[in-house]
């Protein structure tokens, strides 16, 4: 099976507080993409477990696909192993979601194969053992989020065409989380809310631009030709248009050494 791992982008980020454990309460909207990764899932018929993939330096027992496999493994009735190949075109540290992606989607697909038959109540719920962003993936549709992520209201807005910027840096989501200056008391909006262009704020945008001097360049260049925006923590800037045309001649406006990604709103398959 050759299946999208989809990218995310944040339309709107806001910080609602912060528990006594640390974690943040946000209010998200999570939109997804018809661009991402693609993972390749093959059953083996011996029992090994094989993954592969431009992961860098990182162990395979720190991979989220890694662990989201030993999630299932009680679960599975189909005892063949698996091997999983991802052909990565998201950057690490962009704010996009992939490897989130990558685990959340590796949890739906073989759910299937190995024959687990999970609710997806169920891999939601082991979803968000891995990580906050990763139950959007499971239920694989934009959706609006509370709490530190995790509880979903799958809400559809209008297709837009999105032209992504890629900064060439990477940024530590608990470095920006950390930051005394971020605003962590912001209002909750409602869920038609998102239809406004005028509430895609990120809270986290004025920490990263007084403290990453690379996306604040790209980003005041970007916001002289068109509204810009950031998803996530960063790096990732975007900027929304309604037609392909349009959004290719804000490319043609840009510096020609950026590196830049159009994608539409993933539709629900």
């Amino acid at each position: 099976m050759r299946i999208l791992s989809p990218a995310k982008i944040n339309l709107t980020l806001k910080i609602l507080g912060q528990r006594q454990d640390g974690y943040h309460l946000l209010q998200t909207y999570f939109q997804l993409l018809d661009w991402g990764d693609t993972i390749n899932f093959e059953l083996l018929d011996n029992h090994d477990i094989h993954i592969s993939g431009q992961f860098g330096t990182l162990a395979q027992e720190d991979n989220l696909i890694y662990k989201a496999l030993l999630l299932l493994l009680p679960h599975r009735k189909n005892h063949k192993g698996i091997c999983i190949d991802v052909e990565k075109n998201i950057p690490q540290g962009s704010g996009l979601g992939g490897g989130s992606s990558n685990a959340g989607t590796t949890l739906r697909i073989v759910n299937g194969l190995w024959e687990c038959n999970l609710s997806a109540k169920h891999l939601q719920k082991l979803a968000l053992e891995l990580g906050a962003d990763v139950p959007v993936f499971v239920l694989n549709q934009s959706a609006m989020a509370l709490g530190v992520g995790e509880k979903l209201t799958p809400y559809e807005i209008d297709q837009y065409f999105y032209v992504l910027i890629f900064p060439e840096i990477s940024i530590a989501t608990v470095d920006v989380f950390k930051n005394k200056h971020l605003n962590r008391h912001q209002l909750q909006i409602t869920l038609s809310d998102i239809n406004n262009k005028n509430q895609w704020k990120n809270a986290c945008l004025p920490v990263v631009l007084a403290n990453y001097p690379a996306v604040k360049e790209v980003y005041n260049i970007a916001s002289n030709i068109t509204t810009t925006y950031m998803s996530g923590t960063g790096s990732t800037l975007f900027c929304c248009f309604d037609s392909n045309s349009k959004a290719n001649e804000f490319i043609n406006r840009c510096p020609k050494h950026w590196n830049m990604q159009v994608c539409k709103s993933k539709i629900i398959q």
